[in-house]
């Protein structure tokens, strides 16, 4: 296989996220409310400090399980936790939590950079490769007999010998030879430049990602030099540090090789996904507050934010709830749809001498006296995302129930996301069983996400935006449900 010469930006509206660009529109209407208070620095401070973990946990420079990484971020970095927790000498935690400074030592420093507002250079790109490399002497190569040797390794200047992988089939992969690394270097940072005002920032975090990976100018450190470099774009953005878990590892990489066959959607599409989470995570610290250690502090935000939403033109914020009663119509005439269509079918397979087989749906809208049903279930499927449902100011569902020799519900519901009047809903969705009770009556049991993700909406996107998406997280849903419904007939 070849190197592939580095290819300039792709055309600007073959990516398009309307939830990524609303979403960051909240967020920088609310960041300077937040951005002073402890629960915020907090907040920062443990993003900086997974990030510093799990950057070297991708490149496999130590390993362990995501509940060692969990207490690192929440407690610091500590080596006689990584030894006590990890399984790894006290000697070996030491080195590793030296290594791990190094990267918490990095993106702090990008967090500093980015108020300086200096370009993007070759200069500053050895920099980090230096200070990734910090605590760490030697890289191994494969020599062409096939072994594995160590070998001092380079800092702060490109490689002088080729690094191209071998694949599990064999293959070599290609990247840039030596004599022309500086070249493409050079040709990057140009690219770049040229494109930082006409491109969203994740796609140009995307693209320098790959395309600074595709030429892998560093003996080692490379990974960890891109992944800072994408975090550098989101972070002048205002946003926030890229963070890629070890969980991620499986769709990251292959986002990597489908970006290596000219395909950079998939790395887009998952940056931007990160990107949404970690603005989600900051925007539901606006009602946190309280449990920050700072008293005095807490008070002087509390004010802040009071005064800021009551400043705030709720007229603006309550479009996200006539957003909701559109998506709970289009939910309704869809599931009646279903309904009708499988009614139909079920009663034609009834068993002679049986009760019919049938399918029915029934909703509550947000002024409903039927409202509150499924509250524990809601609460359950939002703890497996990770995030608060709120059900005080707006919840509705919409169900249908197939039933047979038992009954099978499916839900989708709408609530509030985060504490408070936020301005962003979420949708779930979600199956289970009616379980007859010895003692009479029925209960839910097997509960099952009928979605691969929540759906989230705001007042910055337009509806139009957020009907075109729900449909589609609508589409998979019912897909999900039909599947887990089948399923459950053959148990």
């Amino acid at each position: 296989m070849n190197y592939q010469r580095i290819s300039p930006f792709p055309n600007p509206q073959a990516f398009e996220f309307p939830e990524l660009r609303a979403l960051a529109s909240v967020w920088h209407e609310k960041k300077s409310a937040l951005e002073n208070n402890g629960a915020y620095k907090e907040f920062i401070k443990k993003l900086q400090r997974e990030w510093a973990i799990e950057t070297g946990i991708i490149e496999r420079l130590y390993t362990w399980d995501r509940g060692v990484t969990e207490v690192l971020i929440e407690q610091g970095i500590e080596s006689s936790i990584i030894s006590h927790r990890g399984g790894v000498s006290q000697k070996d935690a030491e080195h590793i939590q030296a290594i791990i400074n190094d990267h918490l030592n990095i993106v702090e420093g990008l967090f500093s950079y980015i108020k300086g507002e200096e370009p993007l250079s070759e200069y500053f790109i050895r920099g980090l490769q230096a200070q990734f490399t910090t605590h760490q002497e030697y890289t191994e190569a494969l020599t062409e007999t096939g072994h594995m040797v160590q070998i001092s390794l380079r800092k702060d200047e490109y490689k002088s010998l080729p690094n191209n992988p071998r694949r599990p089939d064999g293959d070599a992969h290609a990247y840039c030879p030596p004599e022309l690394t500086k070249e493409e270097m050079e040709n990057l940072i140009r690219l770049y430049r040229e494109a930082e005002s006409s491109h969203a920032p994740e796609v140009r975090a995307a693209w320098l990602h790959h395309r600074f990976t595709q030429i892998h100018p560093f003996q080692d450190g490379n990974g960890r030099v891109a992944r800072a470099l994408a975090s550098l774009v989101f972070l002048r953005e205002g946003l926030f540090p890229l963070v890629v878990r070890d969980s991620d590892r499986q769709k990251y990489i292959g986002a990597l090789e489908s970006a290596d066959v000219g395909d950079l959607l998939p790395l887009v599409s998952f940056f931007a996904r990160r990107q949404r989470d970690a603005i989600l995570k900051a925007l539901g610290l606006e009602q946190q507050v309280q449990q920050s250690r700072y008293a005095d502090e807490i008070i002087s935000s509390a004010l802040d934010l009071l005064k800021a939403r009551f400043s705030q033109e709720k007229q603006t914020v309550s479009v996200v709830y006539e957003h909701a009663e559109k998506l709970f119509a289009m939910v309704s005439v869809r599931f009646e749809s279903l309904a009708v269509s499988l009614d139909n079918q079920l009663r034609s397979v009834t068993p002679p001498q049986q009760r019919p087989y049938r399918a029915r749906t029934n909703s509550a809208n947000n002024k409903s006296p039927h409202r509150h049903y499924f509250q524990r279930q809601i609460i359950e499927i939002a703890e497996r995302f990770g995030y608060y449902a709120n059900l005080e100011r707006h919840r509705s569902w919409v169900r249908i129930t197939l039933t047979t020799d038992q009954e099978f519900d499916y839900v989708v519901s709408f609530h509030g996301y985060a504490p408070g009047d936020t301005g962003i809903l979420a949708a779930s969705a979600f199956t289970y069983i009616k379980a007859v009770r010895e003692e009479g009556g029925n209960e839910p049991v097997t509960l099952h996400p009928a979605t691969t993700d929540i759906f989230q909406f705001n007042y910055a996107e337009s509806y139009e935006s957020t009907a075109k998406r729900f449909d589609e997280w609508l589409e998979s849903s019912i897909a999900i449900a039909l599947a887990e419904w089948r399923k459950s007939l053959q148990s």
